[in-house]
């Protein structure tokens, strides 16, 4: 399995019960970089005032990207989990 700083996505299979409710509602899955999610936890710091951590920030870096499709694409942005360090290193 790839290593990625987005250790919550980094599940060996999908969640029994997710796994359904992906199926039935979820249209297109994109993919992005470290170096992407990085930046965009670096831009939600610096201009949203929020720490993101790096599975939370995976939709916002996609959305930075334009790999998100849609009029009105909504983004989760969440926190719960992040390493000090590596969130006082962003600018």
């Amino acid at each position: 399995m790839p290593r990625t700083i987005a250790d919550g996505q980094q599940a060996p299979a999908p969640g029994v019960n997710t796994f359904p409710i992906v199926q039935r509602l979820v249209s297109e899955i994109v993919t992005v970089s470290d170096e992407e999610i990085l930046a965009a936890m670096a831009l939600a710091r610096r201009e949203l005032h929020l720490t993101l951590e790096p599975s939370g920030a995976t939709g916002l870096a996609a959305l930075l990207q334009g790999r998100v499709s849609g009029e009105r694409p909504g983004v989760v942005l969440t926190g719960g989990n992040v390493d000090p360090q590596m969130s006082t290193g962003l600018r």
